[in-house]
């Protein structure tokens, strides 16, 4: 909600494929986020049966969370199948090198610092962090995306339907935009924090200035994507191409997930 307040949530209780599949087969649903699964992404079977229906024959957007540790993100069966986008978690607030404390080697990393309720009193709150947290907020980013691309084109209705809409996430007047067209604006519109910024007492790793996509994939996306995004969905302004050495990283890792994942 933070990513977007006019989002709408449905909200499915459990840890199961059933859970998921409730969400995956509901048409107004456009991006389902989990934020569950193996502690240190140890590769035991998961929800990737039902993500891939929501993502490969629903054509939705799955965001899936990554682990809290810096385990690569390939093998976990939530952030690591190919039609995933995997989460990693990055500290907005702070020392902004606390993200390569979680899962390495995503597809982004978002903020994953929260402040949260007390649970033992009624009026206190207190800060803390995951990528259950970076997850939902990387979806609200996509979903403020997806509504304003609506809101220009006319597209009154949501999910991406393969019968009723054709498999668009937007089916405007003379626009219409797929869950890879945003995935690829997503990319695009990632960016590597500054190596400079890092603090050497914190604790925490720096962002190498080398491969910095074995650390955050693509890189990092916040509020500051989503314009860019829209311009570039809609044809404002052209996002430039990564670097080739980043493609060539990322190209890679969807090579590695794909085999994994068969």
């Amino acid at each position: 909600m933070n990513a977007n307040p006019d989002a709408v949530i449905f909200f499915v209780e459990g840890f199961s494929d059933a859970a998921v599949l409730a969400a995956a087969n509901q048409p107004l649903v456009d991006i389902i986020t989990t934020s569950f699964g193996p502690i240190l992404s140890l590769p035991f079977p998961g929800i990737e049966d039902s993500t891939r229906v929501a993502v490969v024959e629903n054509k939705k957007i799955h965001t899936g969370a990554a682990d809290n540790s810096p385990s690569p993100a390939i093998q976990d069966p939530t952030a690591g199948p190919p039609w995933s986008i995997g989460v990693s978690g990055y500290a907005e607030e702070g020392d902004d090198q606390k993200e390569t404390m979680s899962g390495s080697y995503p597809d982004v990393a978002a903020d994953w610092t929260q402040n949260l309720p007390n649970h033992d009193d009624t009026s206190g709150y207190h800060e803390t962090s995951g990528t259950s947290f970076a997850t939902p907020r990387t979806a609200g980013l996509l979903s403020k995306v997806l509504m304003n691309l609506r809101a220009e084109y006319g597209d009154l209705s949501s999910g991406a339907d393969p019968v009723v809409r054709q498999g668009f996430l937007v089916n405007g007047s003379n626009f219409t935009m797929t869950n890879d067209d945003i995935r690829n604006a997503l990319n695009l519109s990632a960016w590597y924090p500054s190596f400079n910024t890092w603090d050497p007492t914190s604790g925490t790793t720096p962002v190498s200035p080398v491969a910095p996509c074995t650390q955050v994939g693509w890189g990092v996306v916040n509020e500051s994507n989503v314009i860019p995004m829209i311009e570039h969905l809609n044809g404002t302004t052209t996002m430039p191409n990564r670097p080739s050495d980043v493609q060539q990283c990322m190209e890679l890792n969807q090579q590695i997930r794909e085999v994994y994942w068969n």
